[in-house]
């Protein structure tokens, strides 16, 4: 069965990237609301929504392991670690949300940091891992579109099912939408996930945990600064794409080795 979905989603991979973002929500809605009891222990009161992404995130392995794609996909590579400062912006944005402080006690805050960088895992191997290799046949603008809309429409389940209010919920797809498609130039350009992890979990820790919004003229300069960031990591590294990172590919020891180029 595994390797008639893989056949399908290679054959389709537009239809095939949709039909794994629902399968990841339904999962993820199952584990939180049928599954797993409430675990909400004083001394980590987010246990139960961190184990929900742990076992997601186990179950997007999986399905990349079975398909042969964990170093394909950028979850199981460092990339270019000498482009790992392409998203240093990123981390900046995500830390200016901090300057108001952070609300909560330590034992908060630390369950909170747990959880939250296990979102990270979570989505960013499913949206920018699993989900964009789907997509990577289409080119890596039409890719990057691609997950930036089903990131961003994704995120509709918390105004269906985790009562959201409407309006923040519109605002949020905007936010992810923006933000998965700088994401996915960065995985373009780096050829890992990983620096994206720790990027994602900080921005929903540090947001989350703000006492107060940032101001409308910052939020409003953060997303036209991811699209045109995104945008210049597409037209800068989009070239790339075909070819894998340095630490993706083992040589074969019988093959000669023909010229080679710079890759930075």
């Amino acid at each position: 069965m595994m390797e008639r979905w893989k056949g399908h989603v290679i054959r389709h991979p537009l239809w095939g990237a949709v039909e794994l973002t629902l399968a990841w929500h339904a999962v993820l809605l199952l584990f939180a609301k049928v599954v797993l009891p409430p675990l909400a222990p004083s001394r980590f009161p987010d246990l139960g929504a961190t184990l929900v992404n742990a076992l997601c995130a186990a179950g997007v392995w999986f399905v990349l392991w079975r398909w042969g794609w964990l170093r394909v996909s950028a979850v199981a590579a460092l990339g270019r670690a000498r482009r790992w400062w392409l998203a240093a912006p990123m981390l900046a944005i995500a830390c200016s949300y901090v300057v108001a402080g952070l609300n909560g006690t330590t034992t908060v805050l630390a369950s909170s940091l747990v959880l939250l960088l296990w979102v990270g895992i979570n989505e960013e191997i499913y949206s920018r891992g699993l989900v964009q290799q789907t997509l990577t046949p289409l080119g890596p603008m039409r890719a990057a579109v691609g997950v930036a809309v089903l990131f961003g429409v994704g995120h509709f389940q918390n105004y269906l099912f985790l009562g959201a209010p409407l309006e923040n919920t519109l605002w949020q797809m905007l936010s992810a939408g923006l933000f998965g498609f700088t994401c996915a130039g960065l995985r373009y350009a780096i050829g890992s996930v990983w620096p994206m992890v720790v990027v994602h979990g900080l921005d929903d820790f540090f947001g989350i945990r703000s006492p107060g919004a940032a101001p409308d003229w910052w939020q409003a300069s953060v997303y036209v600064f991811h699209a045109a960031y995104g945008l210049w990591l597409l037209r800068r590294y989009g070239n790339e794409v075909m070819r894998p990172a340095p630490d993706t590919v083992r040589a074969d020891p019988d093959e000669r080795p023909e010229g080679t180029g710079a890759l930075d």
